[in-house]
């Protein structure tokens, strides 16, 4: 299989956002494995990079948009995809799979989770993310909170993982509602320095190439 093109979609100071590509199957696998995030996956066994390459290639066919997260020095730091979009491509579901331990601490982390943000809501037009969260996932409930998510329910027993079912808060984030979370993000991830610009030119280029790819209009 020839190896996908390097596609950079945003940059920040610590991080940057680009596609996620074939190659990267091992990587995300090993995190996948790992016992402090594995336990918190919807995943009953260890997965193996045949079945990583299998679900990538229908969540490609399907018109998912599958993100990898870098350090600035190239170091991988998580991935994503955003999924289930409604019929004009502005709103959909985000799943994640990060950890502190991944790419040197978690400021590359919170600055991927913001760049997310601004590639939908600045750039892609978007007005609504949801998700959900395990109840007992604290840690990322508190994340979520700083980026704006605000809870809508409890889902019982709803994930199975190796342990058993699992409870699962269902969350969401207007595009407002980041907006009022962006001050205090910016302030920790730049203090006095400028956030990063996306310009009507670079926002169209990313409309353009994004809309391409999960088969909505954007």
């Amino acid at each position: 299989m020839p190896e996908e093109a390097r596609v950079e979609l945003l940059r920040g100071r610590h991080a940057l956002l680009r596609l996620t590509r074939a190659s990267d199957a091992e990587v995300i696998v090993e995190w996948r494995n790992r016992a402090d995030t594995g336990r918190w996956l919807n995943q009953e066994k260890p997965l193996t990079i045949e079945d990583h390459l299998r679900w990538y290639r229908a969540a490609t066919e399907r018109g998912d948009l599958l993100l990898f997260f870098e350090g600035v020095d190239g170091e991988p730091v998580g991935c994503c995809s955003i999924f289930d979009f409604d019929s004009r491509g502005t709103s959909g579901e985000w799943g994640r799979l990060f950890s502190a331990s991944f790419g040197r601490g978690s400021s590359r982390m919170l600055e991927c989770c913001y760049l997310l943000h601004r590639l939908c809501f600045d750039a892609l037009g978007f007005f609504r993310l949801h998700g959900v969260v395990w109840a007992d996932n604290e840690r990322a409930w508190r994340l979520y909170q700083f980026l704006g998510w605000t809870e809508e329910g409890v889902r019982r027993q709803h994930f199975l993982a190796a342990d058993g079912y699992h409870d699962v808060r269902v969350i969401r984030v207007f595009g407002q509602e980041f907006a009022k979370a962006r001050a205090a993000l910016e302030q920790k991830l730049y203090g006095a320095d400028p956030p990063p610009v996306v310009s009507d030119a670079e926002a169209h280029r990313l409309r353009a190439l994004v809309g391409g790819l999960i088969h909505r209009p954007l």
